[in-house]
């Protein structure tokens, strides 16, 4: 237990969370010499919790500890359980139950892709910070060996955004492509293809805010619930 005390007290002083007044109290100690007043404002901080049981009980949960990534793993069975049955949607021929897997290439479209994808990943760094996004995967793996409640608020934050802008865009990105079929309909011959490359921009943003959904419940599950 005590180790864990150095440790989210350590965390305090790398995320600006501390007690100012314990801190001015360590500068006094380190005569105004702020490295050594940071190893002075651990001891005293570890010191204040081991004396306020109150104070102790409240920072017991600041770290956490993934204890196995078996979810890990169902995690990503799921992603690829999901692809399975969408490709098999996609290329299953339903009257003579054979599979054309040429029809996958009906759903690659570049520009949709880059009009949701890295709008969705600008906003959750600018929601929280690069950091966050950095940890946004290394933590819904569970791989993470120490995590602050704040640390792993942040990272869930970064990912429902991340989610939710993606499907935003889908949404817009959609609604622009058909005014633009709309305005050009009187010179398209054969509207099929332009409906359907319509559609792929709101079907790329509800698939990443899928994604973003489950990595963000492990993360709750993990380090928060």
């Amino acid at each position: 237990m005590t180790e864990e005390l150095y440790l989210v007290a350590y965390k305090d002083i790398e995320q600006k969370e501390i007690d100012e007044s314990l801190w001015l109290k360590a500068m006094s100690h380190a005569g105004g010499d702020k490295l050594r007043a940071k190893w002075v404002y651990i001891e005293l901080r570890v010191d204040q919790m081991l004396r306020d049981p109150s104070l102790r009980h409240s920072v017991s949960r600041k770290v956490s500890k993934p204890t196995h990534q078996s979810g890990a793993y169902m995690m990503w069975i799921s992603v690829l359980f999901f692809l399975a049955i969408i490709a098999a949607a996609v290329s299953l021929n339903f009257e003579s139950l054979t599979f054309d897997f040429t029809k996958g290439f009906y759903f690659l479209d570049l520009p949709s892709l880059l009009m949701v994808l890295p709008v969705a990943v600008l906003f959750g760094i600018s929601a929280t910070s690069w950091r966050s996004f950095g940890r946004c995967w290394t933590y819904s793996l569970g791989r993470a060996k120490q995590v602050t409640i704040s640390g792993a608020s942040s990272v869930a934050r970064c990912l429902k955004v991340m989610g939710d802008v993606s499907l935003i865009m889908g949404i817009i990105g959609t609604f622009i492509e058909a005014i633009l079929l709309l305005q050009n309909m009187h010179s398209i011959l054969n509207i099929g293809p332009h409906l359907s490359v319509t559609a792929i921009t709101l079907a790329y943003g509800v698939f990443f805010k899928l994604l973003a959904y489950v990595a963000e419940q492990r993360v709750r599950n993990l380090y928060l619930n």
